[in-house]
C-alpha cells in the first residue's frame, strides 16, 4: 500500500512539475502586463513623457500658449506710418479687438490725399488649442461657388462654428466656379489645376506653407504594373489617366472614348482617409467605351484616355485589388507629404517672401496678368509670421473713392509685412475679396454683396 501511495505521489509530482512549468512561463505577468522590474519594460516616461514623469517638461513653462495659466497674448504691434511703394502714408485710425485668447481683430485707415487704404485682417496664433486651419470647399464641390457666409452659416447647421473666414483661389468664370490651381480639404485632393500657381497649406497642427506644389501619383495593379496618374477632378485630354473624387459631383462628366474604373479602399472610405498614400483598393467595376460613370460617395473611378486608356483595360478587371497613392508635397519645406498637410488653396503670386517684398516681373506674365497685378484693387491675402507661429488674414479694401483705392500685389506684400508677416500669398481679390468674423462681413464688398466663390480659409472650432 505504501508503495502504491509513494509511486502515485512521485508520478503526480513528475507531472505536476512538467505542467506547472509550464503554467508558470505562460503566467508571467512580465509576458502578460511588462511593469517596472521586468526585464523586458519599456517606461512610457522615455517614450512620451507626460505629467507625472520626471522628465517631463511642462510647454506652458517653455513655451506658453493661449490656454496656459501663464500665457499673455501679446498686442499686435503696428507702426504710425507706412510707405508703399512710393507713397508715404499716415496710420490714421487702427482699431483692435482681442477677440479671445489667440485672436485678434485688426482694423487700418491709412491716410493720403491721393490714394487712401482700409485694411482688415486677424492675427491668429497657430497652436490656439480647440480650433483648426481648414480649406473649404464651395458647396463642397469641385462645381460649386458659394459666399463666405453662407459657408459658415452652412457649417454651423452641421455643429461646426467657424471663427474666421475668407475668400481663397482664383476659378474660371466660365466653369462654374472650378479652381484654377489647388485645392486639398481636410487631407482630400478637390481639385489638381495649374501647380505652378502657388498655395498655401497648413498641417495638422495648423504650421503654415507656402511654396508650388510638387504631385505624385501613381495606380499600382495586381501584378504590379504602375501608372501615373495625372490629375485629379479636372478634364480628360489625351492619354491622360484623371482620379475623379465625389468632390467633382455625382459623375465623372467624361466622355465615352476611354476607360473607368469604380474602386473602393478596403478599408475605410476615400473621403476620410487619414492619407492616400499606397491605399490598398478593390476594382469594383470597369467600363470601356462608356464614361460619365458615377461616384458613389466614399469611392472614386480612374479614367483613362489614349495610353491610359489601353492601361486600364489591359490591367485592371473587377475584384483586383491594387494600390493607389494621391502624394504632394512642398518641395522647399521638405519633411512632410499628404499625410500632413492637410489642407490647401492656391494663389495667383508670392507677395512677400523671408521678409523681401516680391514686385512681380512684367517678363514672367502675360499683358493682361501683369495689369492685373500692378493694379489698383481690393485685395485678399493669407501669411504668417517668421517662428511661423501667428497666421495673418487680411483684406485690403477698394474701389471706393476718397475711402479706400485698393493697392498692387506688390503693396499688398508691404501691407503684410506691416501687419507681422514675413511670408504671404495673393488670394483672389476684387468683388472676391471678403473677411467674415462668424458669418459678418467685416470689409466693404465692392460687388454691392458678397460674391460666391469657390472655396477658402477659415478657422474653426474643433
Amino acid at each position: 500500500m505504501r508503495t502504491y501511495f509513494l509511486l502515485s505521489f512521485l508520478t503526480a509530482g513528475l507531472l505536476c512539475g512538467a505542467g506547472c512549468a509550464a503554467g508558470n512561463g505562460e503566467d508571467d505577468p512580465c509576458l502578460a502586463n511588462p511593469q517596472p522590474g521586468c526585464p523586458n519594460y519599456i517606461d512610457p516616461c522615455m517614450a512620451n513623457p507626460q505629467p507625472g514623469c520626471p522628465n517631463y517638461v511642462d510647454p506652458c513653462e517653455t513655451d506658453p500658449q493661449p490656454g496656459c495659466p501663464n500665457y499673455v497674448d501679446p498686442d499686435p504691434a503696428l507702426a504710425n506710418t507706412i510707405t508703399l511703394g512710393s507713397v508715404a502714408y499716415t496710420v490714421d485710425s487702427t482699431y483692435m479687438e482681442k477677440l479671445e485668447d489667440g485672436f485678434w481683430y485688426l482694423y487700418a485707415q491709412l491716410k493720403n490725399a491721393n490714394k487712401p487704404l482700409v485694411i482688415h485682417a486677424v492675427r491668429f496664433r497657430c497652436n490656439t488649442p480647440g480650433y483648426t486651419i481648414e480649406a473649404w470647399s464651395g458647396k463642397d464641390s469641385i462645381n460649386g461657388k458659394e459666399t463666405p457666409s453662407a459657408m459658415v452659416n452652412r457649417y454651423a447647421a452641421a455643429g461646426r462654428q467657424v471663427k474666421v473666414a475668407i475668400n481663397g483661389g482664383f476659378y474660371g468664370m466660365s466653369t462654374d466656379g472650378v479652381p484654377t490651381g489647388v485645392e486639398v480639404v481636410k487631407g482630400m485632393m478637390v481639385c489638381l489645376g495649374d501647380v505652378n500657381q502657388p498655395s498655401i497649406g497648413f498641417d495638422g497642427n495648423n504650421k503654415p506653407y507656402i511654396d508650388n506644389l510638387r504631385f505624385d501619383a501613381k495606380v499600382k495593379s495586381a501584378t504590379g504594373v504602375e501608372r501615373p496618374i495625372t490629375t485629379v477632378n479636372t478634364t480628360r485630354w489625351d492619354n491622360l489617366l484623371v482620379l475623379f473624387n465625389s468632390a467633382k459631383g455625382k459623375r465623372t462628366g467624361a466622355n465615352q472614348y476611354g476607360c473607368e474604373a469604380l474602386c473602393a479602399p478596403k478599408t475605410g472610405q476615400w473621403e476620410t482617409l487619414d492619407n492616400h498614400i499606397n491605399v490598398a483598393c478593390r476594382v469594383e467595376r470597369i467600363e470601356s467605351h462608356a464614361g460619365n460613370m458615377a461616384i458613389p460617395k466614399g469611392k472614386f473611378v480612374l479614367s483613362g484616355h489614349g495610353t491610359s486608356d489601353t492601361y486600364l483595360s489591359s490591367n485592371l478587371r473587377a475584384g483586383d485589388d491594387i494600390a493607389v497613392t494621391v502624394d504632394y508635397t512642398f518641395p522647399q519645406s521638405p519633411g512632410h507629404n499628404s499625410a500632413d498637410v492637410r489642407n490647401i488653396v492656391s494663389g495667383y503670386n508670392i507677395v512677400l517672401k523671408n521678409n523681401a517684398v516680391i514686385t512681380p516681373n512684367s517678363s514672367q506674365y502675360t499683358a493682361d496678368e501683369y495689369a492685373m497685378l500692378v493694379s489698383n484693387n481690393p485685395r485678399t491675402s493669407a501669411g504668417y509670421s517668421d517662428d511661423k507661429k501667428y497666421v495673418y488674414f487680411t483684406v485690403v479694401e477698394g474701389r471706393r473713392t476718397g475711402v479706400s483705392v485698393g493697392v498692387s500685389t506688390a503693396q499688398l506684400g508691404q501691407i503684410m509685412q506691416y501687419l507681422g508677416a514675413t511670408d504671404a500669398l495673393n488670394l483672389d481679390g476684387g468683388g472676391s475679396s471678403c473677411l467674415t468674423i462668424g458669418s459678418t462681413a467685416k470689409n466693404y464688398l465692392s460687388d454691392g454683396s458678397q460674391r460666391a466663390v469657390c472655396n477658402g480659409l477659415a478657422i474653426i472650432k474643433k
